[in-house]
């Protein structure tokens, strides 16, 4: 057996206005067809109110032998034979009440033709009654169990960011403190001056796992300072560019997309090249797209990212926008490009 849920004020308004309503109605139809009289208004309005017991009675039937968790098959024929047995009890009250309450029906016109079309009109009544309630029921329970859906949904979204975010962290931290070891014996004054640059970009890059979206220019800043670390590890064999229009700084990105994007451009088109290149990274608004651009010298075969950068910016991007986002790398004359579609104005 299960236990019947607490009433609900929902539930309660609608008893007293539905069968308040059935009784009224039932009232101006005795008038209307010159039957009513007093003694037949009073049974009427009472008629109401049984029906409204009788049905909450019913649904209290439904809910502890559990059958709105049955099949349709199952449940139709229950619904059906307890309809008809509340219905059987329903004008059996009535009719108690109207011959010896209020004296509206005499034991003359109670024949058993009359009692036969007063109990089909309350098997319909109940009928449509438990139609109604059951589908409220299971549109109910169908909306709890999307929101429902839509909460694990959600709690394995953060976690997903989540854990791509502490993979991003420890994968920055390592390559930046190799950036600064090999700074320290080639030019000590030059890493001094550098630890500050490298200290705002591990600031950045701790925080990033605590926010899910952040404003592209605070990105750019990020790219820059990484940029000029690896400036100074690789001199003249790198030199590079930012060009990005003020109008999509404010866009709202994954922190770290960017940079992964510029890192993954200097480890497999600079480092790999003897003579190293230009990293260009672009920024722009398309429509109600912003782009953003990072191409650097090399072959596509060994630009693709093993480990976690190309592959994480992809699953952070499908988690947070899903088919508003794109993210592409091809190659072209030479160069390899990524290019990383965004919605304008993305929320935070």
């Amino acid at each position: 057996m299960n236990e019947v849920p607490r009433v609900s004020r929902a539930y309660v308004l609608c008893q007293i206005l539905g069968w308040g309503a059935y009784g009224l109605l039932g009232v101006a139809m005795s008038r209307a067809f010159g039957y009513g009289s007093v003694r037949m208004d009073a049974t009427t309005l009472l008629g109401a109110t049984i029906g409204g017991v009788v049905s909450h009675l019913w649904r209290g039937v439904v809910l502890r032998r559990g059958w709105l968790g049955l099949g349709f098959g199952r449940l139709l024929p229950r619904l059906v034979l307890g309809v008809v047995v509340a219905a059987v009890i329903a004008e059996l009250l009535v009719w108690a009440v109207g011959l010896f309450v209020t004296r509206g029906y005499t034991m003359k016109t109670s024949t058993p033709g009359v009692m036969f079309a007063t109990t089909f009109n309350w098997i319909f009544t109940l009928l449509l009654w438990t139609a109604i309630y059951i589908g409220a029921q299971w549109f109910a329970r169908w909306r709890d169990s999307e929101i429902q859906r839509l909460r694990f949904e959600v709690v394995a979204r953060d976690t997903q960011l989540q854990a791509l975010h502490s993979q991003i962290q420890p994968h920055f931290l390592f390559n930046a403190l190799n950036v600064l070891r090999a700074l320290i014996p080639e030019d000590p004054a030059r890493a001094r001056e550098l630890v500050t640059e490298l200290s705002e970009l591990l600031r950045y890059a701790l925080q990033a796992g605590r926010r899910e979206q952040v404003p592209l220019s605070e990105e750019l800043t990020a790219v820059e300072s990484y940029l000029r670390v690896e400036s100074a590890r690789f001199e003249n064999r790198l030199t590079w560019s930012i060009e990005a229009d003020e109008a999509v700084r404010a866009t709202r990105l994954p922190p770290m997309l960017l940079q992964t994007l510029v890192e993954n451009a200097v480890k497999h088109g600079i480092a790999a090249r003897e003579r190293g290149g230009e990293v260009n990274v672009k920024a722009w608004r398309e429509g109600d797209l912003v782009r953003l651009r990072v191409t650097n010298p090399g072959r596509l075969g060994k630009a693709a990212d093993t480990g976690v950068g190309l592959a994480n910016a992809k699953s952070r991007l499908q988690l947070i926008y899903g088919a508003r986002s794109a993210f592409a790398l091809a190659e072209h004359d030479g160069h390899v490009v990524a290019e990383v579609t965004l919605p304008a104005g993305a929320p935070a």
